[in-house]
């Protein structure tokens, strides 16, 4: 018999299995279990009480999180690790909880993939009603919120604002980047503009964030609607263009030009593909979702950002990738 050096199967058996260690997570969040291990080394009895679940249970799924290293086993006793204590204890300024959910709340359109692909269109798309659900609307905020309040720092620390006195955040959601630039620079005054019914609920995180005086909302559609002419510094444009088409993304990345003054700088935020349009491994991955979601969306290239913004009357092209999967593409008003 001859031996044959097939390449290792570890690697497809952990994609076909990946869902598990998802929902292992999903599960523990919908528990608010960290939370619940925040106030010391648990039991399995213990958790299983405080979680109102089945103890045989609760124990295999405990002894799961700590493989995934998301909690520490002594003895038989359980407490949340660092990075639980960080990201996963309701209350804490860095909680991902909600943006978690919302990842939760994708998987039902996931497993529409196969449906998507035959067909091109939009299958989560199909029964959606006319007006947006105030329960799904506000999850959707929050968990834009929680992920945003992580990136915050580092966005700062890597945006040149000095100077600025004006910023309009386009499609702001929850004002989170608007807040923590204003924080960030004393002198700047931002401007929030999104959906009215989103504003509604940008609304609560400036009076939350106690920035009311600096950080104001403006109602509005992003296609629909001018910015205004010659009025702000920066324009953020954050999280928006992947939902859209090359047309639709040129049109409002002329009319952020229009709003800025001379020599004013438009900041893209996004997961930007490279040229291959391959990697990085998330902004692929992110294309598909949507796919899934969207009329027209898809992850963007590098070139397709230069490429729209030279032609929408920008230059001075510049990009800075972030650690967190995402990137700022900065062009100046010409």
């Amino acid at each position: 018999m001859t031996d044959t050096n097939y390449p290792k199967v570890d690697y497809l058996l952990q994609l076909s299995c990946g869902y598990w260690k998802s929902y292992i997570l999903f599960t523990a969040v919908e528990f608010d279990l960290f939370t619940i291990m925040n106030k010391g080394r648990l039991t399995a009895k213990e958790v299983s009480q405080a979680i109102q679940a089945n103890e045989r249970a609760t124990e295999m799924l405990l002894n799961a999180l700590v493989s995934l290293r998301l909690l520490i086993k002594q003895e038989n006793h359980y407490a949340n690790s660092s990075l639980s204590n960080c990201y996963l204890i309701k209350g804490n300024p860095n909680y991902l909880g909600d943006y978690i959910h919302h990842f939760h709340n994708m998987t039902d359109t996931w497993a529409m993939l196969r449906e998507t692909i035959e067909t091109g269109n939009p299958v989560s798309l199909k029964d959606l009603p006319e007006e947006v659900d105030p329960h799904d609307l506000r999850d959707f905020i929050t968990a834009m919120h929680n992920i945003a309040s992580v990136k915050t720092e580092e966005l700062c620390r890597k945006l040149d604002l000095k100077g600025a006195k004006t910023l309009l955040d386009i499609a702001g959601g929850p004002g989170t980047y608007a807040i923590a630039l204003a924080k960030a620079n004393p002198e700047l005054r931002a401007v929030v503009f999104d959906l009215e019914h989103t504003i509604r609920l940008t609304r609560e995180f400036i009076a939350a964030a106690k920035i009311g005086d600096r950080v104001t909302t403006q109602a509005g559609n992003c296609l629909e609607d001018g910015f205004g002419e010659n009025m702000y510094d920066v324009i953020l444009v954050s999280n928006l263009l992947h939902i859209y088409n090359t047309a639709n993304n040129t049109r409002i990345l002329r009319k952020c030009r229009d709003a800025l003054k001379e020599c004013g700088l438009i900041v893209i935020h996004e997961f930007v593909l490279d040229e291959t349009r391959t990697h990085p491994q998330f902004a692929a991955l992110f294309s598909l979702n949507m796919l899934l979601g969207t009329q027209e969306g898809a992850s963007y290239s590098e070139p397709e950002y230069q490429e729209w913004l030279a032609n929408a009357g920008f230059d001075d092209i510049k990009k800075i990738d972030l650690e967190s999967n995402s990137t700022l593409i900065i062009g100046k008003r010409r």
